[in-house]
């Protein structure tokens, strides 16, 4: 499979191309999970599928805390196996796909009489180091009481003593989670959204699945010698369709966010401190034009699927965020956008345990069928997850020779980071003015951003030059993304974290035209999908009352 069909007019080709061949595996689930399973068994040469329920990333994986990290607070749990694996990880990926995964400092103000000593700071961040190997971004260093409030100046200043700088990473988690299962793709897999799992096929254990296109109502039955369980908050639901309980008790952790303009927020980096409230760990997190903050973690008793930021999550955020920093004046009319996530965390029967004290270990199951199901894991360390589910994979199979070993602590994701600069460079040559713009379409998308600046400098010189740029970002992730609906383009393609729901449906209106276009939409469709968008972002992204 080629990413010039992975779009939404070559979905009948990709459902004959599921039903006309064994696959050596499929995977259930398009979030950072599958979508890591699925790369590496494509890059191994495997025969890989993958199915999703509804759109790629748009369950756990598009709403996380998008952070790459060491995981800092784990070394209080004494989980220092995570941490390390996490630190690795982390320095792996800002190496290997820095043009995703940004390296920032974090600044963790102290102050006297509260939170930690500074000894015993000192003493975490050393280990924390170790862990990284001594490898991190730059090592950690202590700041002075004036040093730290040049960073975060609208820090409460009594009993400021000083802060602690050190690094972790952000990233966009949908784009993350796109980009690679775009390079499973690349390298021959196939996949598709908006195709639920409607039954587990069996002869003597699970040999595929049948699938539903929900845009056709057409059923299909794809055949797989294993088939992998990935769904995170529904892996539970497919454990049922293979007729026996999970062996493993799933609960569900609410996570809510907040979402400030940079101009509202009094900081030039990233902060993080403990809530006054109850002195859990938050983060105002800076990613382009905006902060982000968060977050609000709490058991939810309740089906999975898309949860709603409840009164209660708001509230504890932005008073815990007020006692802190109360100079900053961040209050409900300052917040751009919410959204809340659901974590499958995989608990040992004691309903006491908080949310934080739960391990963010992977834990892999294989059923007396075969059905092999992974639950739990991290964002940071999908990748190494990844590996080990197909480590299972390979036991069930046995190994074949044709295949190759893991590769993807070696292959960068859309292109090395010398090819994406010198392509970048050669562009930001030709046209000087669209610096800026150049630059966030090759963090984006790699060396593919070849194909859109091309198409961005025909337009800027062609006989309209005041047609906008963005046009042509529209037309590539349609075409190579598999946009199915206008949520999927702005909220998880071609969208930014910063847009305020006003924002993005105006987006969406001003390009009406070329979005009906690429997505062979009628007037009357688009419309109807504009409002049922507009539904959306009232309901799960805007402040409750």
């Amino acid at each position: 499979m080629a990413v010039d069909t992975f779009n939404k007019r070559s979905r009948p080709a990709i459902f004959r191309s599921l039903t006309e061949q064994q696959f050596d595996v499929l995977v259930i689930g398009g979030g950072i999970a599958g979508a890591s399973i699925f790369r590496d068994a494509a890059l191994r040469g495997m025969k890989v599928a993958l199915v999703e329920a509804k759109d790629f990333a748009s369950a756990t994986s598009g709403r996380s805390s998008k952070l790459i990290h060491g995981g800092l607070r784990y070394i209080k749990n004494l989980g220092l196996g995570l941490a390390w694996e996490s630190c690795h990880e982390r320095n792996l990926h800002i190496r290997l796909n820095k043009r995703l995964v940004r390296p920032i400092p974090f600044v963790m103000p102290l102050y006297e009489h509260k939170g930690q000593p500074r000894w015993l700071m000192r003493l975490g961040m050393l280990v924390y180091e170790a862990l990284s190997g001594f490898n991190n971004y730059h090592f950690h260093k202590f700041l002075t009481r004036e040093e730290t409030l040049s960073l975060a100046p609208a820090l409460r200043s009594e009993g400021l003593t000083g802060g602690c700088l050190y690094y972790d990473a952000v990233v966009n988690d949908s784009r993350w989670t796109m980009e690679v299962l775009k390079d499973g793709v690349a390298h021959h897999g196939v996949a598709v959204n908006y195709a639920p799992v409607t039954q587990l096929l069996k002869d003597q254990h699970v040999a595929g699945a049948r699938i539903r296109d929900e845009l056709s109502g057409s059923e299909y039955d794809v055949r797989a010698r294993v088939v992998v369980n990935a769904t995170g908050v529904f892996s539970d639901h497919i454990q049922q369709l293979d007729g026996r309980p999970p062996q493993q008790r799933r609960r569900l952790s609410k996570g809510t966010h907040l979402v400030f303009s940079e101009a509202d927020v009094p900081l030039s980096t990233t902060v993080v401190f403990s809530s006054p409230l109850d002195g859990r760990s938050l983060f105002l997190a800076k990613h382009e034009e905006c902060f982000l903050y968060g977050t609000s973690d709490h058991w939810e008793e309740t089906s999975p699927g898309l949860p709603i930021p409840a009164p209660t999550d708001v509230e504890y955020l932005l008073t815990s965020l007020n006692l802190f920093m109360p100079e900053a004046q961040l209050g409900r009319s300052r917040v751009q956008f919410v959204y809340s996530g659901f974590r499958p965390l995989v608990s040992n029967g004691n309903r006491s345990i908080a949310p934080a004290d739960v391990t963010r270990e992977d834990r892999i199951e294989v059923s007396p069928s075969r059905l092999v199901s992974v639950s739990g894991g991290k964002l940071t360390t999908a990748r190494i997850t990844a590996a080990r589910v197909l480590d299972q994979v390979i036991k069930l199979l046995g190994r074949n020779r044709e295949w190759a070993e893991c590769t993807t602590h070696k292959v960068s994701i859309g292109g090395t980071n010398e090819a994406v600069a010198e392509s970048l460079a050669y562009w930001v040559r030709r046209c000087p003015k669209l610096t800026s713009y150049f630059r966030v379409l090759y963090r984006r998308y790699g060396l593919d951003a070849d194909e859109i600046c091309a198409e961005v400098v025909r337009i800027d010189e062609g006989p309209d030059p005041a047609a906008e740029p963005i046009r042509a970002e529209v037309q590539y992730v349609c075409r190579h993304e598999m946009v199915c609906t206008l949520e999927d383009l702005i909220d998880r393609r071609a969208g930014f974290l910063y847009w305020n729901a006003a924002r993005r449906l105006e987006r969406l209106r001003y390009g009406a035209h070329i979005i009906r276009s690429e997505l062979d939409l009628t007037e009357a469709e688009f419309e109807s999908q504009f409002v049922a968008y507009s539904e959306h972002l009232k309901r799960f992204h805007s402040l409750p009352e």
